[in-house]
């Protein structure tokens, strides 16, 4: 499974349980529905900053994968 397939699953799961549809969920993050389906489907490739829209409206955060640069530096 790809990391847009998993990140498609939780989107559909996050929406399923806040009873949002696509259309309201595509409204509020200023995508289109059939964007957004790719997205669920794990076929389009979002953009962070599209991810971070789908995440807010979702009302989940997202975990930052890279680590702090003064915490690095800091090592």
């Amino acid at each position: 499974m790809s990391i847009n397939d998993e990140i498609g699953k939780y989107i559909v799961m996050s929406r399923q349980l806040k009873n949002m549809t696509q259309e309201k969920l595509a409204l509020e993050c200023e995508i289109s529905p059939s964007y957004l389906r790719l997205i669920e489907h794990g076929i389009a490739n979002p953009a962070i900053n599209e991810l971070l829209k789908i995440a807010e409206a979702l009302g989940v955060e997202l975990q930052n994968p890279f680590p702090d640069p003064i915490l690095i530096n800091a090592v």
